[in-house]
């Protein structure tokens, strides 16, 4: 099953490259064939987030191809495993925040409420896949405060919840980093 999301996402991907939000400049004008909305602060976004989501469930394809080989040991197969499950959950929050960023460049200039709504909306998916472990956390904080005492078993909560935190939001880092970057690139 992690194979055919993996693909479909690809897919997806890779065909948001070539249908980019906003389409392209026509052949009669300056810089014909270029994507009408380039430049901007959140096309910069979106393509980071479509490229960032193809790469990963790329990654993700070849992995649990190699994780599925005989002639990978053991070890081999547990790791191209374990990195495939790990691209997968960043890919799937790469190709949201693209859904996001590409409604909004289309939305914003005529609907900009509703953009704003299903901006807010995309993250949903991200939180939804680490219900589980929020949940679990949510349980142990309790017996966390009666075994370490309250400053411990915060401090140790904190650090676990940053972890977690870095670990499924990273591709946004990236995404919005890169945007800034490129803007700021851009202006100089």
């Amino acid at each position: 099953m992690i194979g055919i999301g993996s693909v479909l996402i690809a897919t997806v991907a890779f065909g948001a490259t070539f249908a980019v939000p906003g389409g392209f400049v026509a052949d009669d004008q300056t810089n014909r064939g270029t994507p009408t909305l380039a430049g901007r602060y959140t096309f910069d976004a979106f393509m980071m987030a479509n490229a960032l989501a193809f790469i990963c469930s790329s990654i993700v394809t070849i992995g649990l191809m190699f994780s599925g080989s005989s002639m990978h040991n053991l070890v081999s197969h547990r790791m191209y495993l374990s990195a495939s499950w790990f691209f997968m959950a960043s890919s799937v929050t790469s190709l949201s925040a693209a859904f996001a960023l590409g409604v909004y460049m289309v939305l914003a200039p005529v609907a900009h409420a509703t953009a704003i709504v299903i901006c807010v909306l995309s993250p949903l998916v991200v939180l939804y896949r680490n219900f589980e472990i929020l949940l679990k956390l949510g349980i142990l904080a309790r017996p966390l405060y009666v075994r370490m005492g309250p400053v411990r078993a915060s401090k140790w909560l904190a650090m676990t919840m940053i972890a977690q935190l870095l670990r499924e939001l990273w591709p946004f880092i990236l995404i919005f980093g890169w945007a800034a970057i490129a803007q700021k690139l851009r202006n100089h």
